[in-house]
């Protein structure tokens, strides 16, 4: 959890721009509202003398919570039931949210409050699964110790496996790294080329 790890300055400023968020918003609204009041005065003039009721203006659109988005800067690609997608939709045909991102970023933000005593209980748990972790490779780094095998050896031949599956996995094309893709794939994501079959 990011805020957890905020020291005081980070955190105030992070209040200080929610606060801003809201003030802006509001305002918004305000001068939304104001607007419609003076359409709904023209409105009864216009009714009061002829007798016959014109149309009613529509009321103005909640202004979009966007501004408080503004500080996402992650993007994780997700696949969600036709059910959600019609909800987020609809949330951005009303104005609610200008895109969709944004309103899943709200609507994910919303669940995570909603299950913070769930997020608690995992985050303790990794905790101890980290501490664990340690100790297993602190048992692990004595028992190299204990038959000769040195740790700048180990380090050697983990740093010529990576360097041969570096020069393996790239584009003869483009120079890309392909490493972290699947083995399967046969052109080169970023130019197109024809990989060479290994």
């Amino acid at each position: 959890m990011r805020w957890k790890s905020m020291n005081s300055d980070e955190w105030k400023e992070w209040k200080d721009w929610y606060r801003e968020s809201i003030r802006e918003w509001k305002q918004k609204y305000r001068k939304a509202l104001q607007q419609w009041r003076k359409q709904y005065q023209e409105w009864k003039t216009q009714a009061a003398p002829k007798g016959s009721l014109p149309l009613l203006p529509p009321i103005p659109p909640v202004p979009p919570l966007h501004t408080l988005s503004t500080g996402r800067s992650n993007v994780v690609a997700s696949r969600i039931g036709d059910e959600d997608l019609q909800i987020i939709d609809m949330l951005v045909e009303a104005d609610v949210f200008s895109t969709r991102s944004e309103a899943v970023a709200y609507l994910v933000n919303e669940g995570i409050k909603a299950r913070q005593d769930v997020l608690d209980k995992v985050a303790s748990s990794l905790r101890e699964i980290r501490g664990i972790r340690m100790k297993a490779e602190e048992e692990v780094k004595k028992l190299k110790e204990e038959i000769g095998l040195v740790e700048s050896q180990v380090e050697k031949m983990q740093e010529e496996i990576e360097e041969g599956e570096e020069q393996e996995k790239s584009c003869s094309a483009c120079d890309r790294d392909l490493s972290n893709l699947p083995d399967d794939i046969t052109r080169c994501p970023y130019c197109g080329t024809e990989l060479e079959k290994e």
